[in-house]
Parts: structure tokens; C-alpha cells; sequence
């Protein structure tokens, strides 16, 4: 047996060649994970067990290798609540909630009933909203059956998944082929441009491929879906961007639209993040 202490701040140690910002925190989360424990508990141990540290420095080979955390645990906490995770889904980021909080604001402002969420992914997205909002109906797309098979665990666990519909497919088609009615799309989407790739971490490399590439110009995804908006009378688009293609999505947005506006959400690190599009004609 060795001191839980002295194992813990070993695999600091070794986790700060990864990113030494979140060292302490990701070795507190390793040993909770691996004695099933919250982070808390784990202050409460003097030892640890030969056959744990065992298990801990597998996962810590894992995270050397450029596994996400959110993956070697199966689990990213988003806004108020736990989500389940695993390789091939998006891995929620604290950024998003940002999100998050232009839609509530935006859907209470206006008394919305029923909004779509391109790329569920996970169901970070719907499922907080559907959390949040009472009298909410969330109607929940994307291109992968597994992403969606997350989702709906995530709907179950927070007592949700009445409130939200699950379609396979691109962008609006699923929502438009069946002519459902909605009052607002959200969208945290692919906008990873092809200059990036390069300069992207390892771990990001790790998630689904096509829930980050956007595309030689990281705009892809909004030149689909805004081609559907403008046959539409009037509506919301809510969506995250990368603060790299601003510019370019407010040019594609006023050669489309004649009548609009737009209103910019920058994140912590005061970078344009969320976009908020209303239309009419």
C-alpha cells in the first residue's frame, strides 16, 4: 500500500506534461474514478491499495497516449448536469454553455414552444434546455446513430426523454422532410477549418472527425443549413462558431438575407463565440 497523497501528487507529476493547468484536477479525478469514490472522498483516504495504483497508471498510459479525459472516464460535466460520453461522440465543452445561455434567454424572451437542435451529439444541448424549460419540445437531429444512442441514455437519465424527438440525418432535412413546425434551431456545429488541423491537440484528434471539420473554410455546415433558412418566412438560428471564421459567416449571412439582424456572444477569453440570427422577409 502507498499514501494516497504520495500517489496523488505522483500522478500530478506526470499528468503536467499534458496540460499543466488541469494536472491537479485530472490525477483527482483518475483516483476517484478508479476507487468509484467522488473527488471529495478521496481526502478522506490515508492508503491505496498496490492493485489500484495498477489501475490507475494504465489509465494514466491511456491519457499519454492522447485519450480525452472525458473518454477514459465516460463521462463531461455540462452546465448543471453529468453526461455520458465515449469515443465517436463529441465531448461537451465549457464554452458551449454559453450557448446554452442565449437559447434560454432567447426562448423565455419570446415564449418559444418548440425548437430544433442540429447535431445533438451527446445531448448536452437538448437535454439542459429540456432540463431548464418547462413545456419545452426539443427536436434533436444528427448524422450518427451512435451519437443519437447517447443522447437518448442522457434524455433517460434526467427524466427528459419525453420532451425531446430523435431523427437521423443532415442538417434540417429530417425536420423539413416530415414538415414539423419549430420556433428556433440551435446548433453547436463542424467548424474546424482545414488550416487548423495542424494546429489542433492530439486529444481533439481523438473525437469524431465529423463533428469537427467544417471544411476547407470551416463554414460548410452554415451554407447548408442558412441555404434552407432563406426558404423560410421568418425565424432563429442560435449557433456557435470559431472566432477564426467571423468574418466569413457574417459575409455568407448578409448576401443571404435582406432583412435580418444579428447579435455577437463572446466567451470568457472575450472571443466571438455565439451568434444569434433572426430573419424575415
Amino acid at each position: 500500500m502507498r499514501a494516497l497523497r504520495e500517489v496523488l501528487f505522483w500522478l500530478k507529476r506526470e499528468l503536467e506534461d499534458i496540460d499543466p493547468d488541469s494536472a491537479y484536477l485530472e490525477a483527482e479525478l483518475l483516483i476517484s474514478y478508479v476507487l468509484n469514490k467522488d473527488r471529495s472522498f478521496i481526502y478522506t483516504v490515508d492508503f491505496i491499495e498496490e492493485e489500484k495504483i495498477k489501475e490507475i497508471k494504465k489509465l494514466l498510459d491511456l491519457r499519454k497516449k492522447g485519450i480525452p479525459i472525458s473518454y477514459i472516464l465516460k463521462k463531461k460535466f455540462f452546465y448543471d448536469y453529468e453526461f455520458f460520453t465515449d469515443k465517436g461522440v463529441l465531448i461537451p465543452r465549457n464554452e458551449t454553455e454559453l450557448l446554452v445561455d442565449v437559447t434560454i434567454d432567447t426562448i423565455k424572451s419570446y415564449s418559444l414552444k418548440k425548437i430544433v437542435d442540429i447535431g445533438v451529439g451527446s445531448g448536452n444541448l437538448a437535454v439542459t434546455l429540456a432540463k431548464k424549460i418547462d413545456n419545452l419540445t426539443v427536436y434533436a437531429c444528427d448524422i450518427s446513430l451512435f451519437a443519437l444512442k447517447f443522447a437518448k441514455i442522457n434524455a433517460q437519465k434526467y427524466g427528459v426523454i419525453d420532451k425531446i424527438k430523435f431523427f437521423l440525418g443532415p442538417y434540417l432535412y429530417p425536420i423539413t422532410m416530415r414538415n414539423l413546425q419549430f420556433d428556433l434551431i440551435l446548433s453547436n456545429p463542424p467548424y474546424i477549418a482545414s488550416w487548423e488541423i495542424p494546429f489542433l491537440q492530439k486529444e481533439v484528434k481523438r473525437e469524431p472527425w465529423e463533428s469537427l471539420y467544417g471544411g476547407w473554410n470551416g463554414c460548410v455546415f452554415y451554407e447548408n443549413v442558412i441555404k434552407d433558412l432563406k426558404k423560410m418566412d421568418k425565424g432563429v438560428f442560435i449557433f456557435e462558431i470559431s472566432p477564426f471564421i467571423y468574418d466569413n459567416l457574417v459575409k455568407l449571412i448578409k448576401r443571404t438575407f435582406l432583412k435580418f439582424e444579428f447579435h455577437v456572444y463572446k466567451d470568457l477569453s472575450q472571443k466571438n463565440r455565439v451568434i444569434k440570427l433572426i430573419w424575415w422577409k
